[in-house]
């Protein structure tokens, strides 16, 4: 008997760290709807090469391209196979979500939600089928207090139960450094609208002292490049095992996104002693505390982003540097893994 059945998208690596350490203290299964996406942001970004847990692959290939109708009678079919005490889904906009939810008792039925009040459709169609929704769930994991504000909004009655964090992170050993500045700036995530990287290029487009390294692809990476100075560095998609040399480089990571429901390149800013300027609009920016361990930006505002980065000097830095240390990455993931227990 399973204490969890888990159903989420696919096997990304932050979310194959988690379910190791819950399968730790607990019994779960987990389907993975497929096992790739086009969204990966490297190669590494998912795979089951790690995995210590029992698991079910329902689709070969992309995620965005699979029959769904396939994929929700093939997960009926584990579903009947498996014996378990609660069901967990990893959002509530899949087919696979909804046959579950409404199959299922509601007692057994538990949702992490991803989602945040800052970029959710609460009213109209939309809102109404998010309530329909979650009248069939009687917990939510929630990863913060943004998170927890969109339930709040959807007049969800139901437990809440907070866990700061979407997945864990990966912690390779490093030798801590003593961090000086050097002007160097670093964004890591899809070059796309919603990242908000054409005002932040054009930010640094009016700092040639400083420098910005963007690591990523996307949409929007060739219109990008066509606008960026000097000082500002593309270096494309990177795997996740190369990243340390590029958080340990570079002094500051800034993310500026117009949305994020969380972020977990702030987690990993973190892990590795390095402040983050981070969008109000960041679920994961309720990590962030303004002035100690970085700053948090309007993102509609270049003024907000520019007044941020010039804010910061060699004895401001290593105040900051100082602030990010005091905050442990362990021990928040930690609670998340507490939460589901």
């Amino acid at each position: 008997m399973y204490k969890y059945f888990i159903v989420t998208h696919v096997p990304a690596f932050y979310k194959i760290n988690l379910y190791n350490e819950l399968s730790k203290k607990i019994n779960i299964f987990v389907v993975f709807i497929s096992n790739n996406t086009n969204e990966s942001r490297a190669k590494d970004f998912t795979g089951l090469n790690g995995a210590n847990f029992n698991y079910k692959v329902l689709n070969e290939g992309c995620f965005q391209e699979r029959n769904k109708l396939k994929s929700v009678y093939m997960l009926n079919a584990v579903l009947n196979k498996v014996k378990f005490e609660k069901i967990i889904v990893n959002g509530w906009d899949l087919w696979e979500f909804w046959y579950l939810v409404l199959v299922s008792p509601y007692k057994k039925n538990f949702l992490l939600l991803e989602s945040t009040v800052m970029e959710s459709c609460t009213s109209g169609i939309k809102g109404l089928l998010k309530k329909i929704f979650l009248s069939r769930v009687c917990s939510v994991f929630a990863p913060g207090k943004p998170h927890a504000a969109l339930l709040k909004k959807m007049e969800y009655k139901g437990q809440i139960r907070l866990t700061k964090g979407v997945g864990i992170i990966n912690k390779p050993f490093f030798d801590y450094l003593n961090r000086s500045y050097n002007k160097k700036f670093l964004f890591i995530g899809r070059l796309s609208k919603v990242k908000n990287l054409e005002i932040l290029i054009r930010v640094f487009n009016n700092l040639d002292e400083f420098e910005l390294t963007i690591i990523g692809e996307g949409e929007d990476g060739d219109f990008l490049k066509n606008i960026a100075n000097k000082n500002i560095i593309f270096k494309g998609a990177i795997q996740n095992k190369f990243m340390q040399e590029y958080y340990l480089s570079n002094d500051v990571l800034i993310l500026p996104s117009m949305s994020e429901t969380w972020g977990l390149v702030t987690e990993e800013a973190i892990f590795f002693g390095m402040p983050v300027i981070i969008s109000k609009k960041c679920g994961s920016s309720e990590l962030i505390q303004d002035s100690v361990n970085g700053y948090l930006i309007d993102p509609d505002s270049a003024q907000s982003i520019r007044s941020s980065i010039l804010k910061i000097d060699q004895k401001g830095y290593l105040k900051l540097c100082s602030g990010v240390m005091q905050f442990s990455i362990d021990k928040k993931d930690e609670k998340q893994v507490n939460a589901y227990l």
